[in-house]
């Protein structure tokens, strides 16, 4: 199984590309708003290391995390699946940052904040809510960005998903449960309803 993984929800991204069980070639960058500039030139890395082996799999981390950074990945991922005949497949980016128990928390703006709940479910909770959990606590935000809240239980800051977690969260899965992940539609986990405005004029009016 050959697979090339993305991982751009976070401003550090990643990318990987496995071999069967080896990875191969790994490369990180920070990005912040500019993932495209960094992305192309590691797709291009990776892809002479695939050389002319098949591509089973591109895996894109699908989030909770920058919608702009997934759309990105997930428009590269389509041009790359297309041409190579692998299956697109969007995988949840928190996943292999949860354990047993646990929740993982990141700040979801407008006074909100993105929970992972051990039994998986992501939403989006006020801080009193946040404050009334009773599980551990990790979160991707950096060292003492939830210092305000007071959460007695939070135990692990600054986490931060990568392209190789991506592969073993895949790995780690059943036979099952990637063909159900490969069957459903690439996009990004969206935490609120997402936000379509309409043109302000048709195109063929501008």
């Amino acid at each position: 199984m050959n697979i090339l993984a993305i991982e751009t929800s976070v401003p550090h991204a990643s990318l990987c590309l496995a071999l069967g069980a080896e990875i191969v070639f790994a490369t990180e960058w920070e990005a912040e708003r500019n993932h495209d500039a960094h992305l192309f030139p590691a797709l291009e890395a990776a892809l002479d290391k695939l050389a002319e082996q098949q591509l089973d799999y591109v895996l894109v981390g699908a989030g909770p995390g920058s919608y702009g950074g997934v759309r990105v990945a997930l428009a590269a991922g389509v041009g790359i699946a297309t041409v190579s005949g692998a299956a697109l497949v969007a995988v949840e980016s928190w996943a292999q940052l949860a354990e047993d128990g646990a929740c993982v928390v990141a700040d979801a703006r407008r006074g909100g904040w993105t929970v992972r709940k051990p039994d998986g479910s992501i939403e989006v909770l006020a801080p009193e809510e946040l404050q009334a959990l009773a599980y551990p606590i990790y979160s991707t935000e950096a060292c003492g960005k939830l210092a305000h809240l007071n959460l007695e239980n939070l135990q692990k800051e600054a986490l931060c998903p990568t392209a190789q977690g991506l592969v073993a969260t895949w790995l780690s899965m059943s036979c099952e449960e990637q063909a159900s992940a490969a069957a459903k539609p690439a996009e990004p986990i969206y935490v609120r309803p997402p936000h379509i405005t309409a043109a302000a004029r048709k195109p063929w009016e501008i």
